[in-house]
Order: structure tokens, then C-alpha cells, then sequence
């Protein structure tokens, strides 16, 4: 007999998460107006009005802003129908902490719940039905941001709007993955001197954020990355001109995509060239580089402390930089900063 799943496999993991409180709540509204225009402000305008006429509706919202990233925890008081056509300018992500909601995507019609998402692209039209008392937690990710970063995946770029098949299996490996990455950030912002506050590190985390789902949600280009072959005729130019670039570019938040456009290749062909002529990959390599900017700061500044400049230089995991460091330097970190000159 199958086991069924605990209740952390999906999104009932977020009803008692510590991100949201009174100090990010909007509004606590009883107004049907008010909360059409809460809502919109966030997101879009919208119709929104009861299953049942003549129901009264409640809402409360939390909203949490992350640059082109927001997380949003929303609830109704009663069964509500949502029209907000095409979002246009943004993916919507929304995972049910409890309850469930009626998803129509261009004639697609699903069922969320906490084990289905649903991740809405910006050129589909949608209808949503939301159960009364059924918290959701809703991610809105900029379509200049998604659409910048997936052409950085592609040779050559993109020839087309990228739309993502709209339901989200939570229970699948890539649904897993992304809600394990979703539930790091936002245990990592309820925590003010966590280490993803800093931008080395953040701009990282996004990055695998969004990789997630470009390579575990199927979406209208799913055939074409399946289909890529190996890039052929690599030039060792492009590498050496990334190594300069991260040199010089060593203390900046920098990404796999970032790297990619900056050598004006693919990130495939970007991690093959790294791969065939330093027998590394390129986020490696500049984690090696940063490693030593940490080794030369032990040395040369007495006062500092190991967990402040490892934080400062992008290395979140304390274990794992250690371990990293004593492979380069054959000591551990505490170590060069004991007998480093006062």
C-alpha cells in the first residue's frame, strides 16, 4: 500500500510560517471595493465578486516585496469568483496553504489544493473560483525578469512568449524542488541576520529560484531544451573573457545568467567551455575566487569575524565553507584567523 503523503509535501507547510505578521499585513477589510483595489494595487485590476449574490466578503493580505519578486499571503472570508483576464506583465504563482480553488486557464480547468499549484503566465487569459477560508500563498514574478532570464538559457535567445503548462504538481520531483527553495526564502526573510539578506547571496538564490522552474515545470519551449544538442566548435575566448569579468567583478551578485550574456553565449555553452578547458564549471570557479578574497581578509584584518566575512563573500553555508576552504588551504578558516597577525 502507497503512504500517503505528509501534509509538509505541499503548501500546508506555509500555515505557520513566521514571514508573514501584523508589520506586512495590507488589509484586513470587510468592503468589497476596498479589497478589489488592495488586491489591485498588488496585482491588477480586477472583477471580484461572491459565488453566492449577496454574501458578504472579507479579506486579509500580506505582501512582501523582493525586487522583481513578491510573496503575498491572501484570504477570503467567503467563496469568491476573480476575474482578472490576462495578467500581462507578470507569471502568478498561487499554492493553497488550505482549501482549494477553481483554476480556468483558456478553457483548462483544474482543481488547486495544497498538493496542485497553480502558476499562471501573463498571456492567458484565467478565471478563478476561491473557496471561503482558504489561505493561499500567491508569488508574482515579473515577465521581464522570467523572459530575461530563460533567454539566457537558449541559444540566440527566445522567439516567443514562454507559457508554462498551468498546473503545478507540488507532489512531483520539480514541484518538490521549487517548494523547497520557496519555503528556504521565505524562512530566510523572517530571519533579519540570515544569510540570504546579502546580496551575493540572494542574487543566487533567485537564480535557482527561476531555474526551478524553467527546468521543472513544462512550458511551451519544454521541446526544444529536451532537443538541444551539445554546442559544438567551443572557442576558449569566451572563457577567458568570463574569468576576466568575474575577476574583476569578484565582490558583485553575480549569476550563471549574468555570466552567460556577458560572453554572449548560451549558459549550456557557457558550462561546456568552463568544463573542457578548466575542468570546472563556472559558478566554481567564482565561488574559488571569492574564496580567496575570504583567505586574504583572515589574513589581513584581525578584527573581523570568520562568519561575518564568508557571509560578506556569498558562502551561506558555514559547514560547507569550511570544507571548501580547508581543501584550498589545508587548514581550516578559524584556523588562518588564529595565527593571523594581530
Amino acid at each position: 500500500m502507497n503512504q500517503q503523503p505528509s501534509q509538509e509535501d505541499g503548501g500546508s507547510r506555509f500555515l505557520g510560517t513566521p514571514l508573514f505578521t501584523q508589520q506586512n499585513r495590507l488589509f484586513l477589510l470587510s468592503d468589497l471595493n476596498a479589497i478589489r483595489e488592495g488586491v489591485g494595487g498588488i496585482f491588477k485590476p480586477h472583477d471580484l465578486s461572491p459565488v453566492r449574490t449577496g454574501d458578504p466578503v472579507s479579506a486579509q493580505m500580506h505582501h512582501v516585496g523582493l525586487g522583481q519578486f513578491s510573496l503575498n499571503r491572501l484570504e477570503y472570508g467567503s467563496s469568491v469568483k476573480i476575474d482578472p483576464g490576462k495578467l500581462e506583465s507578470f507569471y502568478l504563482i498561487q499554492v493553497p496553504i488550505r482549501g482549494q480553488a477553481e483554476i480556468v486557464c483558456n478553457r483548462h480547468s483544474f482543481m488547486s489544493n495544497t498538493r496542485q499549484a497553480s502558476l499562471i503566465s501573463p498571456s492567458i487569459p484565467v478565471l478563478m473560483r476561491w473557496q471561503a477560508n482558504s489561505p493561499q500563498l500567491a508569488i508574482r514574478i515579473e515577465q521581464s525578469e522570467l523572459q530575461q532570464h530563460f533567454a539566457q538559457h537558449f541559444p540566440g535567445g527566445l522567439d516567443r512568449p514562454v507559457e508554462f503548462h498551468p498546473e503545478l504538481d507540488l507532489l512531483s520531483p520539480g514541484g518538490k524542488h521549487f517548494l523547497g527553495l520557496l519555503e528556504m526564502l521565505m524562512d530566510a526573510f523572517a530571519q533579519p541576520q540570515h544569510p540570504l539578506h546579502q546580496p551575493l547571496v540572494r542574487k543566487q538564490f533567485e537564480s535557482a529560484l527561476l531555474n526551478a522552474l524553467i527546468y521543472g515545470q513544462p512550458h511551451n519551449l519544454s521541446a526544444r531544451m529536451d532537443g538541444e544538442a551539445r554546442p559544438k566548435g567551443i572557442s576558449p575566448h569566451f572563457v577567458r573573457r568570463t574569468e576576466e569579468f568575474m575577476r574583476a567583478h569578484v565582490h558583485e551578485p553575480l549569476t550563471i545568467e549574468q555570466l552567460a550574456e556577458y560572453a554572449g553565449v548560451s549558459v549550456r555553452t557557457l558550462f561546456a567551455g568552463f568544463r573542457d578547458f578548466c575542468d570546472t564549471s563556472p559558478m566554481a570557479y567564482l565561488r574559488n575566487l571569492r574564496l580567496e578574497q575570504v583567505h586574504q581578509e583572515l589574513i589581513g584584518q584581525p578584527q573581523a569575524s570568520v562568519t561575518d566575512i564568508a557571509f560578506r563573500w556569498g558562502f551561506a553555508h558555514l559547514g560547507r565553507f569550511a570544507q571548501e576552504y580547508k581543501r584550498r588551504y589545508g587548514c581550516l578558516p578559524s584556523e588562518t584567523a588564529r595565527f593571523r597577525p594581530d
